[in-house]
Order: C-alpha cells, then sequence, then structure tokens
C-alpha cells in the first residue's frame, strides 16, 4: 500500500518478523553429522570453542513483514528414527530444536552481525553526504571554491567549469543588453549598439511618416531641375526595418531541430557573427510616383523636340527659283529611362546628387542641300489652242486661277474649286463648248483645255489622279485617252500630292499656248514618265440619219445638230524611262468615247 515519509514511524513496520532460525549444535553425533561443514568457518568467532551455528533458508526472507507467517519449527525423522533428512548425504543440516523464533526482531539482530550493518549504514551516509556536497552548486547554488561543483541535468552529470560560466554570463548578459546588437547597419548608415530610438533619430525619421529629405538634380545642358522633399511627398517604413534589426540574433531557427545546438548558442553565434558579417538592411520608401512622374514629364517636354526639315521657303513663279529654309536637328531624351534613374535615387535616400542626362540628337530627314539637288521642275506639258479670242480669253483666265497653286502632302487638287464657277461676272466669255453630245456656245467655253493640259503634268508627275472623265469624243489638242474634261458643277478633274514634300503648280497662256509645270522633288535622276494611249476597240455609228422635227426653224429648212462620230474605246499607259530606256509600263486608265447617230433636225 502506499506511504510517505511519515510512514516510517508506524510502530507496524517493526512488529516482530520471521527470521533465519539459529541453534546450536550440542550433541557429538550431530556435529558427526555435520561433515566437514564445521571445518570451513573461521577460527576467530565469539563461539570458537565448541559453541557453532547453524542458519536455515527461509524463503519468505524477501516477503513483505504483514505477509510473513510465523513458522514453528517442525521435527520429522526419517525412515531409520533418525532426524529429517539424515540419510540423505547432500541433505541441508537444521539447527537443533528448542530455540524461539518468535523472539522479538532486535534481540535477532543483537545476535547477528551489528559491526557489518553499522558499516554498510556509514557507507551510504558517506556516499549520501558525498553526493550532496558535489551537489551543493545544484541544490543549495553554493559553489566550492577548492573542489570540483557538479550538477545532474537530464540524465547526465556535469562538471561545473568556472570559465565556461564566466563566458556564458558575458554572452547572456551581451545578449540581454536592450540594443540593435553590433554588425548591423540601415540604409548604409551604421546602427549597431544603438536603441532602437537611437538609432530612429540617427536615420531621422520618426517611424512611418517622413522620410529623409532628399534632392536629387537633373542636369540637360545648362538646365537643371530639382527633386527634392518639399516638391515631392514620400514616406517609408522605418518602424519595419528597424524592428527587423533589432529582431537579429534573438530569435532561433528550425535548423537546430535534430542536433546539439542549443537556442541560447545560436543566438550567441549569430550575434557574433555580425561582427566579422555585416548585415545591411534597406528601409522601402513610397513616393508620390505620380508628382515624380509629371516632372519627368516636364523635363522631357522642355528637351524633346523632333527635328525640322528643311523647306521650301518660297518659289518665284516668274523666274521659276526656290528658296529654302535651313534644317534643324532635334532633341530627343527618354523619359521613361529619366523616371527609373530618379525613383532609384530618391529609393536611396539620396541627397544632392546629380543626374547628368545628354540627349539623343536626331538628324532631319531633309535638308537644305537635298532640296537644292531635288527640288526641280518634275514634269510640264503645253497644248495649242486655237485663234478664238473668246475661247483663248477663258483658257487664259482658268490659268490664272491655277497658278502659284501650291499643294502639300496629302493635299488634294479641284479643278472647280480652284476656278469656280465660269461666269461673265469673272470674265469669262462665251465660246464652244460640248453639252449633251452637241457643240454649243457657253460662258468658259474651252477651260478643258486647262483641265487637259493640267492632267498630261500631273500624269507625268505621278501624282495620283482621283477623279477624271474623258470628252463625249476625242478633243483635237491632246492624243485620244490623255484629255480630262471639265463642268460646273458635275463634272470635275482632282488629283492629290502623293508625296512627302510639296508641289507647286505653274499654269500660263502665252500665244495660243496653254502651259502647265508640275515643280516640287523630282522623280530621281534620269527618271521620266510620259503617256501612250491605245485604242482596244472602235464603236461604229448607226449609219441612218435620226431626224428630229424643230418647228421652231422655218418651213422647208433643216439643221444638222450630231454629227456621225465613231465611239472608241482606249487604254491609257504610264511609262517609265530611265535615261531615255524604258523600265516599266502601268495601265493608268481607260476611256471609253461613245458613237453619235447624225442628227438633223427639220420643218
Amino acid at each position: 500500500m502506499p506511504w510517505d515519509d511519515e510512514d516510517l514511524n508506524d510502530p507496524g513496520l517493526y512488529a516482530p518478523r520471521n527470521a533465519p532460525h539459529v541453534r546450536k549444535a550440542t550433541s557429538p553425533g550431530e556435529r558427526a553429522n555435520r561433515g566437514d561443514a564445521g571445518r570451513g568457518e573461521a577460527a576467530g568467532t565469539s563461539r570458537a570453542n565448541s559453541d557453532e551455528y547453524r542458519f536455515d533458508n527461509n524463503e519468505h526472507w524477501n516477503e513483505t513483514l504483514d505477509d510473513l507467517p510465523v513458522q514453528k519449527p517442525i521435527h520429522k525423522t526419517g525412515r531409520n528414527g533418525a532426524p529429517d533428512g539424515s540419510d540423505n548425504p547432500y541433505a541441508r543440516k537444521r539447527a537443533p530444536t528448542g530455540k524461539d523464533f518468535n523472539e522479538p526482531r532486535g534481540v535477532w539482530i543483537r545476535k547477528g552481525k551489528p559491526i557489518l550493518y553499522a558499516t554498510v549504514i556509514v557507507c551510504c551516509m558517506a556516499i549520501l553526504g558525498f553526493i550532496g556536497v558535489m551537489m551543493m552548486p545544484q541544490t543549495a547554488g553554493y559553489f566550492w571554491r577548492d573542489l570540483d561543483n557538479f550538477a545532474f541535468i537530464n540524465g547526465e552529470i556535469l562538471r561545473y567549469d568556472s570559465t565556461i560560466v564566466k563566458n556564458y554570463k558575458q554572452y547572456r548578459d551581451y545578449l540581454k543588453q536592450n540594443l540593435i546588437y553590433q554588425g548591423i547597419f540601415i540604409d548604409n548608415t551604421y546602427v549597431g549598439g544603438m536603441s532602437v530610438e537611437d538609432a530612429r533619430k540617427t536615420l531621422g525619421g520618426s517611424g512611418a511618416g517622413t522620410a529623409n529629405p532628399f534632392a536629387v538634380t537633373v542636369s540637360i545642358g545648362n538646365k537643371t531641375w530639382s527633386f527634392d522633399s518639399t516638391a515631392i511627398q514620400a514616406n517609408r517604413d522605418l518602424d519595419r526595418v528597424l524592428q527587423q534589426a533589432y529582431t537579429i540574433g534573438r530569435r532561433n531557427t528550425t535548423d537546430i531541430i535534430g542536433t546539439s545546438r542549443t537556442p541560447f548558442r545560436e543566438r550567441v553565434e549569430t550575434a557574433l557573427d555580425l561582427l566579422e558579417h555585416y548585415v545591411y538592411l534597406k528601409s522601402d520608401s513610397t513616393y508620390d510616383h505620380d508628382a515624380v512622374k509629371a516632372k519627368v514629364a516636364e523635363i522631357v517636354a522642355y528637351v524633346n523636340r523632333d527635328p525640322v526639315d528643311a523647306q521650301i521657303a518660297s518659289f518665284d513663279f516668274n523666274t521659276r527659283t526656290f528658296t529654302f529654309s535651313d534644317e534643324q536637328p532635334g532633341l530627343a531624351i527618354d523619359g521613361d529611362a529619366l523616371y527609373q534613374q530618379v525613383i532609384s535615387k530618391l529609393d536611396a535616400g539620396a541627397t544632392n546628387e546629380t543626374i547628368t542626362v545628354q540627349p539623343v540628337i536626331t538628324s532631319p530627314k531633309i535638308t537644305k542641300a537635298d532640296l537644292a539637288n531635288h527640288f526641280k521642275l518634275v514634269s510640264a506639258f503645253t497644248t495649242d489652242t486655237t485663234s478664238s479670242s473668246n475661247r483663248n480669253n477663258n483658257i487664259s483666265l482658268a490659268c490664272q486661277a491655277i497658278n502659284g497653286t501650291v499643294l502639300m502632302p496629302g493635299e488634294t487638287f479641284s479643278f472647280n474649286e480652284k476656278t469656280g464657277e465660269r461666269t461673265a461676272d469673272k470674265g469669262y466669255k462665251m465660246a464652244g463648248a460640248i453639252s449633251g453630245g452637241t457643240l454649243v456656245d457657253d460662258y468658259g467655253g474651252g477651260v478643258c483645255q486647262v483641265s487637259s493640259t493640267l492632267f498630261n503634268a500631273v500624269a507625268r508627275a505621278d501624282l495620283e489622279v482621283t477623279s477624271r472623265s474623258p470628252h463625249a469624243w476625242p478633243s483635237s489638242y491632246v492624243k485620244i485617252g490623255e484629255d480630262a474634261t471639265v463642268n460646273w458643277p458635275s463634272l470635275d478633274f482632282k488629283f492629290t500630292n502623293n508625296k512627302d514634300t510639296p508641289i507647286f503648280v505653274i499654269m500660263y497662256y502665252k500665244d495660243r499656248q496653254c502651259s502647265a509645270e508640275i515643280w516640287g522633288q523630282t522623280l530621281g535622276d534620269g527618271v521620266t514618265i510620259d503617256l501612250d494611249s491605245k485604242i482596244v476597240k472602235t464603236i461604229e455609228p448607226s449609219s441612218s440619219v435620226n431626224y428630229v422635227q424643230n418647228t421652231s426653224l422655218p418651213a422647208g429648212t433643216s439643221n444638222e445638230t450630231v454629227k456621225a462620230r465613231t465611239g472608241y474605246v482606249v487604254e491609257t499607259y504610264q511609262v517609265w524611262y530611265q535615261n531615255g530606256t524604258e523600265t516599266k509600263r502601268v495601265l493608268l486608265h481607260t476611256s471609253t468615247y461613245k458613237a453619235y447617230q447624225r442628227t438633223v433636225e427639220y420643218n
């Protein structure tokens, strides 16, 4: 049953216990039966004369006191009447009966070997005393000066080493200091050995608020722009990086799991390693990137400029000479690259640093020399007029309206828009004109020769013809398929400047000739264009006469209003030449001239 230390005083524990039976061999016969057993006893015992003793080996000796039965000797006789076992030479001889083994335990012990028991007790006490003395550092906190000190920890006996303990205390005190350990930098500033607050003051911040003052200057040529903390709002996470610096050497890792390294030793090694291998920490700054981008965009807008090509400053239509402006180179900086440079400096907390940017010079595509060498007469075409003064007058007025036209790249020329409606108020006179297949007099008659002449010059300058119509029948002043009729406001002649440079149109009437000139950038050295038209189909008119009554005519008279005319289908090609040799041929357009039946009016 369970018990504690106080149970040792319970008298029940000291109740008489069966002890080995001890009896004295008294008779000679019994001594004889002992054989040689008596000869093995020590001669120096207190009973050396003839008082010899025998001990029983009781099987219940190791049982608890309460469970041991009180046994009395039972005497049996052998087959020969001798004591039990006398006939067995190997039987253990029992002590003679007559002793009272139920006598008190203390009496029996006094009859045993008290010196042996006393010696054992003294030894145990000495061992316990020695252990107690050796364990004094652990049990009482007292350390022996001239003796080794031990401690029992985790199943091991450890010897106390004062040198190791002294070093341990130094390491412990080093780790316990409320400072950032040595060997740590924040934003390139040494903060080792500082408290968190001292480090914050040294870094010039107040936590997650305003970042350190900074100043970055962008220099381009003789112009500078400043990015400073007064113009660019910025914040940095100083609290985070200070906490990170403080925790270095104060936390353990999972690397020590399964090893003999203790958490304390790992922290010590981490802290001491900082003395040789510095740690550089960096705070993250958050800037108003939109403000930085806006500032960079301002710089880009100021610096960047496209190159300016040399241009035609003027053209003297009388002398047919050009004057040109000078070209201007462009400048360009990479706004994205500059933005990244500025942000990089701001993130590093730069102060009084300058970013020097060299703009890239971009050259113009067209120089003044290029214009002087290439701006010349591109094409020209002339047609002969008739002797009709009214017709020649109308041709001259139309030429004057067109002369001096400057057509920029991509612009479209319209004959009707340029000349307007041909009216008497503008000075146009009555002259022959085609209307409905009939030749009639109309204001502005003859201006179709101007549009046809201009068409031939335009086609030979490789300009894009966007609107052109043939006459009712072929004209006498140009080849078949190479005319361009106009009529206000339904029929118009249009072309577009499909070049990269402007063109200049000169038109004039002189000495019964209508001339058109296209000035601008030439087609290339030795390159010219001509037109070649071919009749691909002939349409014969009806052989019968179409008679139409006209009561306004005098009775018995007639008048031929429409002559019989043959129709044609004509293909016109644009032929390219290089120094007089044909290089290519391109179909420009197809013209259809309808056939007309002879018509006669009568009354």
